[in-house]
């Protein structure tokens, strides 16, 4: 009777999870018994799940016990469904988001047939793995205790995953190592400003600062040979800088971004300090080899390319290899108010901005008869596009090329290829190009990609074009429709925002690093604190939460801190400081 019911329910909000309670049959030792109140309860192994005599009281009892914990927290997790009688209790007396870690899927078989668990299954979201937990931030853990001793090792390893999530929303330490020079340099300085609006400690890493040295081997020597030593040689200094700065951070976790100069042997002492290693190869794997590799090395491999480079990356040795698109930085890539100076200056009918590859070259030739600019280097070769060649071929600066997309009327996005005349109609990947001039409120026409429908409504948000001739018939179009492509490009703008900013990659990364066995480093573990927690153990009115209150406003506390400000001190120390320091002394 009840479990018609129920199981309707639950499809409702989780196919998978019904499918499997309908299947399940009843596990062995598990009985469903009358408590002398009249109601169910459940035994199982010899262990009641609910009181014997009224399940119902002590579900309030269990509710009030935890009462503090629940008003405190904007989620809560509980760790044990039973028959779900302190659920039911709970979620009366609260409006907080409730997940339920059950792994046992017998028992909530048994539970949908003792009772009517509608409202409980129409408002708590009941998992049953580890990789499913999903909290958010200030979630609180209700562990009912029965559950756990039933089944102790699947809750043992839940427990854990929570603690890493609850030090993950207060915020990791993650360095960031960018590449000495190319087009992933300013993504790797997007992340890291990414992470910390997230709330994480970071370091950057910014090997830019190598780059005109590095660059200058090539005037060194003409002997081929002799360069690639004194590259190889020159990386050597980098990853061992890098490692100066990232070891004394002790972070979590290491995220390099493509060509950063961090050597194998480097990334293996990372791995035997238990510090998580993570790459985001944002680049073409087709042009780009050196992923075969680096795929091995790290803990977790990211790309802009999926199906058919996932399987290679797993078949080179990556661990955990995941798909993690471009984007853009809503602080930078932002809609600007130009004056007439900077209009003139960078304004056109039609505009691209990039490096001079194959196709486009030879595309472009077709544009010539328009008010047309191109910006960006590596255009040489072609001498027919001179006439729209801006500022003799010289790279572009980030904040120019923002004034760029935000001053021309049609931003066009061609994807490079060395091998085609125009479109390349195997194109299976979305530049950072498609975001930043979307984020900027700019109008593009940008090339057909496999997977541009992933992230835009192609037509609404933004427009594509297939050929030259198509491209020719876009710009006449939308130049003569100005309030189409301000419709077209505010849509656009607002997915960027909502969707493709860094903030939102970072989380996505971070989310699959810590579902995919992603570990703290076990002393950051121990010494990690969070301020609030010690000083209402403490008593806020006691001396020693009186003392810790200096420390309110810090996301994490360590001992090594509060022994660093009595030693900045001056004046006698108070009983508490003398503690401290006595611990400190000890290692306690």
């Amino acid at each position: 009777m009840f479990f018609d019911r129920n199981i309707k329910m639950l499809r409702a909000a989780d196919g998978r999870l019904a499918e499997l309670v309908a299947d399940a049959k009843r596990g062995d030792g598990l009985e469903i018994v009358s408590s002398k109140a009249g109601t169910p309860s459940l035994k199982a192994g010899g262990i009641a799940l609910h009181s014997l005599y009224d399940p119902l009281q002590e579900a309030r009892e269990w509710v009030k016990h935890h009462g503090d914990d629940i008003e405190s927290a904007s989620g809560i997790v509980v760790l044990g469904f039973g028959l779900g009688y302190h659920v039911a209790e709970l979620l009366r007396g609260t409006d907080r988001a409730v997940t339920v870690f059950e792994p046992r899927i017998d028992v909530l078989r048994a539970a949908l047939e003792a009772s009517d668990l509608s409202d409980v299954l129409a408002r708590a979201r009941i998992v049953t793995r580890c990789d499913e937990l999903a909290p958010g931030k200030m979630f609180r853990v209700l562990r009912h205790l029965p559950s756990i001793r039933l089944s102790p090792a699947p809750f043992a390893n839940v427990a854990s995953r929570l603690d890493i999530l609850g030090v993950v929303m207060k915020g990791l330490r993650i360095a960031v190592v960018g590449p000495i020079y190319g087009g992933s340099l300013p993504i790797a300085g997007y992340c890291s400003a990414a992470l910390r609006n997230l709330g994480h400690e970071v370091e950057f890493i910014d090997n830019g600062v190598y780059a005109e040295p590095y660059l200058s081997i090539d005037g060194v020597t003409k002997s081929k040979p002799h360069r690639d030593i004194l590259r190889l040689k020159f990386e050597e200094f980098a990853s061992e800088a890098a490692m100066a700065r990232i070891v004394p951070f002790r972070p979590d976790l290491v995220l390099a971004l493509a060509q950063a100069p961090l050597g194998e042997r480097a990334i293996a002492d990372l791995r035997e300090q238990g510090i998580a290693t993570a790459f985001w190869f944002v680049e073409d794997f087709r042009h780009m080899g050196y992923w075969r590799v680096v795929a091995s090395r790290y803990d977790y491999f990211f790309t802009i390319q999926k199906g058919e480079f996932l399987d290679r990356l797993r078949d080179a040795g990556a661990r955990n290899a995941a798909f993690l698109p471009m984007a853009a930085s809503a602080e930078i890539h932002r809609k600007m108010e130009l004056s007439p100076e900077e209009l003139r200056d960078f304004g056109s009918d039609v505009s691209f901005v990039g490096a001079g590859y194959y196709n486009r070259r030879k595309m472009f030739e077709g544009l010539v008869d328009l008010d047309f600019r191109i910006w960006g280097n590596e255009w040489e070769s072609c001498p027919a596009l001179r006439g729209v060649l801006q500022r003799d071929g010289a790279r572009i600066a980030t904040e120019d090329i923002v004034k760029i997309f935000n001053a021309a009327r049609i931003n066009i996005n061609l994807h490079s290829s060395a091998y085609h005349e125009g479109v390349n109609p195997h194109g299976d990947f979305v530049n950072p190009r498609t975001f930043e001039i979307t984020g900027c409120g700019g109008f593009q026409l940008v090339d057909s990609r496999s997977h541009l429908a992933d992230f835009f409504e192609i037509g609404r948000e933004v427009i594509c074009f297939d050929s030259l001739g198509d491209l020719r018939n876009k710009i006449a179009h939308y130049l003569a429709h100005p309030e189409e492509r301000e419709v077209v490009s505010e849509r656009g703008r607002r997915r960027v925002l909502r969707d493709h900013t860094y903030e939102r990659r970072m989380e996505a990364m971070i989310e699959f690093v810590v579902r995919n066995g992603f570990e703290l480093p076990w002393k950051e573990m121990r010494e990690r604190e969070d301020p609030g927690r010690l000083i209402g153990q403490a008593g806020p009115e006691t001396e020693l939460g009186r003392y810790l209150a200096r420390f309110a406003e810090a996301k994490t506390l360590k001992m090594n801190d509060v022994i660093h400000e009595i030693r900045s001190e001056h004046g006698d120390l108070s009983r508490v400081e003398r503690i401290f320091l006595a611990l400190n002394e000890i290692g306690a």
